[in-house]
């Protein structure tokens, strides 16, 4: 369908093809070329019945509208580059009207999309061969060794033909040939040099074809007398190019098909030899030259699924490679990589990792007025600001070289000295104090408010780690938190109150603003005792100097986790090791089970061999008849009967032994034992034949290529067979003067080539699987690690926000209609010791159980109190709150702790702010009031506002407590509720009223 609409205002003219009426290809993937023609000729198609529409449309309109506008036709124009559809826009100035105006419009409309066409398909076609050659460049430095052999012993072989026959000695050959070997040996030369160029690689592999095909060409041309020596030379040649091309089958069926050709047409015209003969020798090279083709269409093949499955595997791996790492890199946002390295290789349920450290500071710091805030702004806009407020102290810290431990609501916290060594760490940390008063953003913010801040600062010993089961949170303790814990609330806002201890380390005093106070603190005993402390207000002068930078972790981090990785990567890749010489993997375990997974693959090749040859002794058998009627009977076909039993044997083992080193030894060993029931049958006839070196040439190529790992193994039956067919000529005049020239050593050398290019072949597809079970068990290595790591952050963060978040995009902000909140908090009843330390911690790791048995959402624990909330991802769960609560007196080591509760229910604002120490929080007026709820709770109640009441009041007991006055809201009617086995009608409560 086509839409057509005018904009008089702009005289602008849009034209949208749709496809209503017409089919269209539904998508276009990237592989674009494979759609081929069938998809250009429909979009030619539809152009020029969009355009015949489109212009008819314009005849029938009216065309006052258009001598001044701008006609914009949308094209879809194929890339195949990238495989989908670019809009692409072409403007036409419309100045005249008349329909000739039109019909110039429609041909240049059609014609620019016909050329965008063809540019197309024709950067596609650049594109695969540019793809081409790269794949086929690396194959072909992978067989750079076996090229040069190639070119060396090719250079050999035919020198020793032209020094023993040259043009001048009585047995030379023509001026033709000697010009045909001639030129071989010096384009050989020509390339064996370049062959050390990489760039050329590829050009230097096709070269070998093309000197091998011209010589094959040149030799079919010639019309003197046929050399068998010759012929035999040319047919071991050709058998080492495909053997050597063996990842690329179609080489490898042309140069069989080329010398079959030659050889068809020199034998036919030059041999006298008969008819019956020449056909046999023709068509057991025919038979030779398909098997081998098929055998190298099979290793091909098996090469390029082996490849697919391990580009498959690497891109897995690679995948979960920078999943990992990007988790790695969270996991690094979150805690110390001192505490990563061990929270990353724990495996147990439960965290719990303390360390102590000296000399280091702290400070804490609370936002003067945002809980009165949080009762007037939407929460929405709180955490907009609250994000933006805690990144620029997220900048401040990394400039100054201190740690930014976490957040809590309001309040943020860092340190110094602790995990980051910083030798000045309490100049910095002073220093970030008052930059942190001046962050434009206190004054200057889009909810329009005026905010100051209250810092206290203290030195001393801290105690920093983690512990728990669930959300639990990177945190630091310890004396040195007490203090700053305590200084934050006395501080006048805009100050900053530091202790004694950390005063005393700063140099130039003289250069702050500051007043000596002295505060009285209540100790343990109840006494009262007076603390000395300095008020800091600003700096007199300014301060040129340059702290040290936290310096960023990851990398080392990242890099110690990949030497780690690579560690026990090499460890499982020595066990794939293959060994140069036998061919099979150190391990003999992986061996035995390689060769039994493999035997299901190797079968078609093993038994495509063995057809081959008995169908070529076949062949022998039906020729070689005119010499069964000999005067003297010859013994041959015997012989043919023999070894046609032994390849029979030989198939049936092929498919009914069990894969392993016995097979592999039976399988070669046979086809030995009939390539030598071959050469005796051709002994008898050596009198009467002179196609015996060519016959021997095939049966012993045969056993060269035969499908092996082990280059002592082939190499050492091709060596036995060679030695017996030398020891055969040696007693018969005729072989000997056909068979034993000097050029003799040059086809054995070619026959040793052959073995190697077929042993390189088939190691190949062995180098692949070792390659492939690498890859897997790399990717098993990533995505272990990536388990692990996943499972820690989503201990740490919520699985909603974890969904959510990115490396790139860390701050989430979310509102919430309705959660229930709890602050729950537990105090110890004994003196604070190491061992009310341990208690606490199995403690930590019973409730986080609970609250997840109760499916509610931990959402942080500062020291000892506890923040859970319901109705983040599902149901408000009020009931789940109060039952949790009550539960903890069925915890380990309660009796040592007193607890505190608080409920509210509201809305109220969640998400990840900052952008270190990333951790997810939520504000609002809902979780304020909840804490005030905790806080101003006796011991061992839970206090709930008016709407938690009215909502648990028919499943609990609510007691109506009175107006308590709430910081920033004011007085406020609370109630408590007890535990279900408690309730019991009590008249003139609220409940009942």
């Amino acid at each position: 369908m086509h839409h057509l609409t005018t904009n008089r205002k702009n005289r602008i003219i849009s034209l949208k093809f749709c496809s209503h009426s017409s089919p269209t290809p539904s998508h276009i993937t990237e592989d674009g070329m494979n759609h081929g023609m069938a998809v250009n000729i429909y979009k030619n198609r539809l152009a020029v019945r969009s355009a015949n529409s489109y212009f008819g449309v314009l005849r029938e309109g009216n065309m006052r509208n258009l001598h001044s506008g701008v006609l914009t036709l949308f094209l879809y124009s194929s890339s195949h580059a990238t495989g989908y559809r670019q809009l692409r826009t072409r403007p036409f100035t419309m100045r005249e009207s008349g329909l000739a105006l039109i019909s110039s419009h429609k041909e240049l409309y059609l014609r620019r999309f016909l050329k965008v066409e063809a540019d197309d398909v024709k950067n596609g076609w650049r594109a695969q061969l540019n793809s081409y050659i790269i794949s086929q460049s690396n194959v072909a430095l992978s067989k750079i060794a076996i090229i040069r052999a190639f070119l060396i012993i090719y250079i050999i072989t035919w020198s020793i033909e032209l020094t023993l026959h040259a043009p001048t000695t009585e047995k030379g050959l023509s001026i033709s040939q000697a010009s045909r070997v001639f030129v071989v040996i010096v384009l050989s030369l020509i390339w064996l040099c370049l062959s050390f160029k990489k760039k050329i690689i590829l050009l230097v592999a096709n070269s070998i074809l093309i000197i091998h095909w011209m010589n094959l060409i040149w030799y079919a041309s010639t019309q003197d007398n046929i050399e068998w020596f010759e012929t035999s030379m040319l047919v071991t040649q050709t058998t080492a190019i495909s053997t050597g091309y063996g990842w690329d089958y179609r080489f490898v069926m042309f140069n069989n098909f080329l010398t079959f050709t030659t050889l068809s047409i020199r034998i036919s015209l030059t041999s006298h030899r008969p008819t019956i003969e020449i056909v046999g020798d023709l068509v057991a090279f025919f038979v030779f030259s398909l098997g081998q083709g098929i055998f190298s269409y099979m290793v091909s093949r098996r090469l390029n699924t082996l490849s697919a499955k391990n580009e498959e595997k690497l891109n897995k791996f690679h995948h979960a490679e920078v999943q990992h790492r990007n988790m790695i890199t969270l996991v690094l946002n979150m805690l110390p990589d001192v505490l990563a390295k061990e929270v990353i290789d724990n495996r147990s349920s439960s965290f719990h990792v303390q360390t102590q450290k000296n000399d280091t500071t702290m400070l804490i710091l609370d936002i003067v007025g945002f809980t009165a805030m949080s009762a007037v702004h939407p929460p929405t806009e709180l955490l907009k600001f609250i994000n933006a407020l805690y990144s620029a102290m997220d900048e401040l810290c990394e400039r100054f070289g201190i740690e930014k431990v976490r957040t809590v609501g309001d309040s943020y916290i860092c340190a110094g000295n602790v995990t980051i060594p910083n030798a000045d760490h309490k100049n910095a940390i002073l220093r970030l104090a008052l930059e942190m008063q001046d962050i434009p953003l206190l004054r200057d913010n889009h909810l329009c408010e005026i905010l100051t801040l209250r810092i206290g600062i203290s030195c001393g010993t801290a105690v920093y780690g983690v512990a728990g089961l669930h959300r639990w949170h990177y945190d630091i303790t310890g004396p040195v938190f007490y203090e700053a814990e305590y200084l934050e609330p006395l501080c006048k806002p805009g100050a900053v109150l530091v202790g004694s201890t950390l005063w005393e380390g700063i140099e130039d005093k003289e250069a702050y603003e500051y007043e000596t106070v002295t505060i009285e603190k209540t100790d343990v005993s109840g006494g009262m005792r007076e603390i000395v402390c300095t008020q800091i207000h600003g700096r007199k002068i300014g301060d040129e100097r340059s702290f040290s930078q936290r310096n960023s972790t990851t990398t080392s981090f990242l890099r110690f986790h990949e030497a780690q990785f690579k560690e026990r990567l090499t460890d499982y890749a020595k066990k794939f090791k293959i060994h140069w010489l036998h061919g099979t993997f150190d391990d003999g375990e992986i061996e035995e089970t390689y060769l039994i997974e493999s035997k299901s693959n190797n079968m078609p090749g093993m038994a495509i061999q063995t057809v081959t040859c008995m169908l070529i002794t076949l062949i022998f058998l039906v020729t070689d008849y005119p010499y069964y009627n000999q005067p003297t009977q010859l013994p041959v076909y015997p012989w043919y009967l023999i070894v046609f039993s032994v390849l029979c044997f030989n198939l049936i083992a092929a498919f009914k032994m069990p894969s392993g080193r016995i097979l592999s030894h039976s399988y070669i060993g046979l086809r030995c034992v009939w390539c030598l029931g071959i050469f005796s049958a051709l002994r008898f006839m050596g009198d009467y034949s002179w196609s015996i070196l060519f016959r021997g040439t095939l049966a012993l190529a045969c056993v060269c290529i035969t499908m092996n790992y082990s280059y002592v193994l082939l190499f050492g039956y091709t060596a036995m067979l060679l030695l017996v067919a030398v020891l055969l000529c040696a007693f018969n005049t005729n072989l000997f003067n056909q068979i034993l020239q000097p050029s003799f050593v040059s086809v054995q050398l070619m026959f040793f080539l052959v073995s190697f290019g077929s042993i390189k072949s088939v190691q190949q597809v062995k180098s692949l699987h070792e390659t492939g079970q690498i890859v897997a068990f790399s990717e098993e290595l990533a995505q272990e690690s990536a388990v692990q790591t996943d499972k820690l952050i989503r201990i740490i963060l919520p699985d909603h926000i974890y969904r959510k978040m990115s490396l790139n995009h860390l701050q989430i902000a979310e509102s919430y209609p309705e959660c229930g909140c709890l602050f729950f908090k537990l105090v110890p009843i004994v003196a604070v010791s190491e061992q009310v330390y341990e208690k606490f911690a199995e403690t930590i790791i019973a409730i986080d159980k609970k609250i997840l048995a109760f499916g509610l959402e931990k959402i942080k624990r500062v020291k000892n109190v506890f923040m859970i909330v319901t109705g983040l991802d599902g149901p408000v769960l009020l009931e789940n709150l109060v039952e949790l609560v009550y539960s903890i007196e069925d915890a380990p080591n309660h009796q040592y702790f007193q607890w505190y509760a608080g409920i509210d229910v509201g809305p109220c604002a969640g998400g990840v702010v900052g952008s270190s120490r990333v951790c997810f929080d939520m504000w609002g007026d809902t979780i304020n009031t909840s804490s005030r709820m905790s806080s101003t709770a006796d011991h061992g109640t839970l206090q709930v506002t008016e709407s938690v009441a009215w909502r648990l009041q028919h499943r609990y007991r609510t007691m109506y407590r009175g107006t308590i006055p709430i910081k920033g809201k004011g007085d406020m009617k609370t109630w408590t509720v007890e535990k279900k086995d408690h309730v019991e009608m009590i008249p003139n409560t609220p409940r009942h009223e």
